[in-house]
């Protein structure tokens, strides 16, 4: 177990778990689970915290390969918080946003600000066969705190028809002079950026029931 994927792997199953099972409790997809195993991209940050709780292992065991695996875990090392469930978002086409939150709310263990929400998915311009794929009934953890625009560029979004009032969930592609809003399902067209569209936030987790 010389690598970062080859721990992941040996704890995954030592805790026998599957891939699909980590990937939901991270709030990845299951391919995303796949590549920190095969160590094709870098497990670190957040996602780093949340797959040591999922599998109850030391960081520093699972990063460095140093110390005892199960060695000062904080089962409370993440809380979890709930935001309010306010409307969905056909992801396909452009549909109204509800403003009005419910009374359903939604748990999550991402850092947020207090504006935070969460949105129910439908339709599938935003499934995909590659890494990531957002499938209709998803539910995405919406940020409105994200700093400058340009921060949002090659993220999930969020974003909303000034005019309309009307939202969208996909990636956003800045270009300059252009700016699009780019479908993961290749059989759907980008929506060009103009003045009367507002972004409304960064998706900052996707809660996928597998």
């Amino acid at each position: 177990m010389d690598t970062v994927g080859s721990r992941l792997r040996f704890r995954r199953k030592q805790k026998k778990l599957t891939q699909r099972d980590v990937a939901k409790w991270a709030g990845v997809s299951a391919s995303a689970v796949t590549q920190w195993e095969s160590d094709l991209t870098k497990l670190s940050g957040e996602n780093l915290i949340l797959v040591c709780k999922c599998l109850l292992c030391s960081p520093e065991w699972l990063v460095f390969g140093t110390g005892d695996i199960e060695n000062g875990i904080n089962i409370n090392l993440i809380s979890a918080r709930e935001v309010p469930l306010i409307s969905w978002v056909q992801a396909g086409n452009w549909t109204e946003v509800i403003g009005n939150p419910s009374n359903e709310l939604v748990k999550t263990t991402r850092k947020l600000s207090d504006s935070a929400f969460a949105l129910r998915v439908k339709g599938d311009s935003m499934t995909s066969s590659l890494e990531l794929s957002i499938p209709e009934g998803s539910i995405v953890i919406v940020e409105p705190e994200y700093g400058f625009v340009d921060q949002a560029n090659g993220k999930i979004v969020v974003a909303q028809t000034v005019s309309g009032g009307e939202a969208t969930l996909k990636k956003l592609a800045i270009d300059p002079p252009y700016s699009y809003l780019i479908p993961l399902n290749p059989a759907f067209k980008p929506i060009e950026v103009n003045q009367d569209t507002n972004l409304i936030g960064i998706v900052k987790q996707i809660i996928i029931d597998l």
